[in-house]
């Protein structure tokens, strides 16, 4: 299971390749790993491609913590607190747990299209692909419980390792406040919620840090040390799986264009790009894969796998030719859930060693939309690709005197004044000392 949840992890959400930080990772993940009184596993440790602020584990010890939750440690001891949570939940085999009293269903659910029981099997799942986290081991959530046990042991094995367990509440703090400045909204207290409120959850890390005295570290690098190395880390969405400007879809690599219709949600992976209309009765996904069979043997063992999964026939399949490229279409309609429902897939020999596909399902009044967006889609030159916006992290040194808004506005980055403040723990007029590493958002504009 860890292995399949590692394969959707590198097609969902990508690994990230920062040399230093992954380095960094490796170090702290292993270290604790060594202060466990019985490791179940040979643990591995992951830098995921996705600017969402998070850390998980799947089962099997594999640790994952995103380049979003790397903007906020401020020193090794906290990424040990976060990385020492995510062991203890995979060492206790919590997502397993979890999933045996999971009401988690089969059914994908997009409002106005349901995948699953139209079209059962595989193909419902690639056409979500791109609007899902993953599954159901990266979607569920622990129990309160369980989060409280990570809680616990995680910063009692950090004391282990020699890392101070009070600062996974410091991290916390940060993620929270973080929360809220993108959401908007304030966490409530719920009794529902599925995890713990974070300033209980703070309070009880803080009384139990004072039970773990940290034992004599080993190497461990002081902040002076550890915050060059998060120089350059990428916050936004990595282009180079695609990007959108002015409603237009670019791939940077697969040198493809898709113009937008208005309104349409869209949704970019390492391997697929995905839009659905507004009024969710359309969803379209493009993917470029490896030429492992060319598009006639693609259409041929989809035809297959529809009739053995679903029971159905093509209504229809033609050749055709997109910008003097050969490929075939298939049809398939389902009348389930008293409605008409039509699945298209194309298949096109792209150069010399690929192959476009393009998935298509849709209620049978909404087929224009498709059609329409579909013959917006072309291949371009390099020189055709706009340059992608993206925001970078980087480290600068406080001058004698300066308040954090002083470096903010010598950097020029008001634009992101409140977001730095949080990621550097710090308020607007706080003094600086003199060398003081702060983190600093900066637009930047990169080209292909």
């Amino acid at each position: 299971m860890g292995k399949e949840g590692l394969a959707m992890v590198k097609q969902q959400m990508g690994v990230y390749t920062f040399e230093a930080l992954d380095t960094v990772l490796q170090r702290i993940g292993q270290n604790l790993v060594s202060k466990l009184e019985k490791p179940l596993f040979p643990y591995e440790f992951y830098l995921v491609d996705s600017p969402e602020p998070n850390a998980f584990a799947l089962p099997g010890g594999k640790i994952f913590i995103t380049r979003g939750l790397l903007v906020l440690p401020l020193s090794e001891d906290e990424l040990a607190g976060v990385i020492g949570h995510e062991i203890i939940h995979s060492n206790n085999r919590h997502s397993i747990k979890q999933q045996n009293n999971s009401v988690w269903g089969t059914l994908v659910a997009i409002p106005g299209l349901i995948i699953g029981g139209i079209f059962q099997g595989p193909i419902g799942q690639v056409v979500a692909s791109p609007f899902l986290i993953g599954n159901e081991l990266l979607t569920s959530s622990y129990s309160r419980a369980h989060e409280k046990e990570a809680d616990k042991f995680g910063i009692e094995l950090a004391a282990k390792a020699g890392y101070d367990p009070h600062q996974l509440a410091a991290i916390l703090n940060r993620l929270q406040a973080e929360a809220q400045f993108i959401t908007g909204e304030e966490e409530k207290k719920s009794y529902f919620a599925s995890h713990p409120y974070t300033p209980k959850r703070i309070e009880a890390i803080e009384k139990n840090s004072k039970k773990n005295v940290p034992a004599s570290s080993g190497f461990k690098l002081e902040s002076n040390k550890f915050l060059p190395l998060f120089n350059e880390l990428l916050l936004t969405e990595n282009p180079r799986y695609g990007f959108v400007n002015d409603s237009v879809f670019y791939h940077p690599e697969k040198l493809l264009r898709v113009d937008l219709h208005a309104g349409w949600d869209h949704a970019i992976t390492p391997s697929s790009f995905g839009m659905a209309s507004k009024e969710r009765d359309a969803i379209i996904t493009l993917s470029v894969l490896p030429d492992t069979a060319n598009a006639e043997k693609m259409i041929l063992a989809i035809e297959k796998a529809m009739k053995r999964e679903s029971n159905l026939s093509p209504s229809k399949t033609e050749k055709l030719n997109w910008f003097g490229y050969n490929g075939q279409m298939v049809e398939f309609v389902s009348n389930s859930n008293q409605q008409t429902i039509k699945l298209q897939v194309f298949a096109i020999d792209y150069k010399s060693d690929e192959v476009i596909k393009f998935v298509a399902m849709f209620k049978a009044d909404a087929e224009k939309k498709v059609t329409d967006l579909l013959k917006k889609t072309k291949t371009i030159s390099r020189s055709e690709l706009p340059k992608a916006e993206i925001e970078k992290l980087q480290l600068v040194k406080a001058l004698e005197n300066e308040t954090l808004a002083d470096v903010i506005t010598r950097e020029d980055a008001s634009e992101f004044a409140s977001l730095i403040a949080i990621i550097n723990g710090k308020t607007a007029d706080e003094s600086l000392k003199a060398g003081e590493y702060i983190k600093i958002v900066k637009k930047q504009y990169q080209r292909f």
